[in-house]
């Protein structure tokens, strides 16, 4: 039981570094607004799968690391994953039943807000400016969500993990 526990750790937490790799990954400057959000891709279907294992705090460790990765203000990226971990996990079993290109467009309105929420944050700390080519980034997030959403269900049904 507990080999099982502990495999279950290391293989969510080996698709949480590939989700930061994923999010470093330079693009072409052409495409950089483009770049999904792999992160709180990874991060929902998580929560929406087992949120009796990753939620609110594994959402917390997740910010504090990346903002340690990107130099910004630490807490900025924790304190918005944690509040959006909270309402997924208090919703998970009404998102759980949606289809998926309507959970496709909750992501893509989850990343947005997001996003939004971290400009708004570093706006009150040193007047950031906000980038509108990152709506068209939470747009490739909500239309990548159905295929993220299955490669991980995969996973996860054949791991066997609950």
């Amino acid at each position: 039981m507990k080999a099982k526990f502990l495999l279950q750790i290391l293989v969510v937490s080996c698709l949480f570094i590939f989700a930061f790799a994923l999010e470093l990954m330079p693009w072409p400057a052409a495409f950089q607004s483009f770049k999904p959000s792999w992160l709180v891709l990874v991060l929902l279907y998580w929560i929406l799968a087992i949120p009796n294992k990753v939620s609110i705090g594994t959402a917390f460790v997740l910010g504090i690391i990346w903002d340690l990765i990107l130099g910004s203000i630490l807490g900025v990226h924790a304190l918005v994953l944690s509040i959006f971990a909270y309402l997924i996990a208090t919703n998970h079993l009404v998102l759980r039943n949606l289809s998926l290109w309507f959970q496709g467009i909750l992501a893509m309105l989850f990343v947005i807000t997001i996003r939004f929420s971290i400009f708004l944050i570093e706006y009150f700390l040193y007047s950031a400016h906000f980038n509108w080519q990152e709506i068209f980034g939470a747009i490739a997030s909500g239309i990548l969500w159905p295929w993220v959403f299955l490669l991980l269900r995969k996973i996860r049904r054949q791991l066997d993990l609950r």
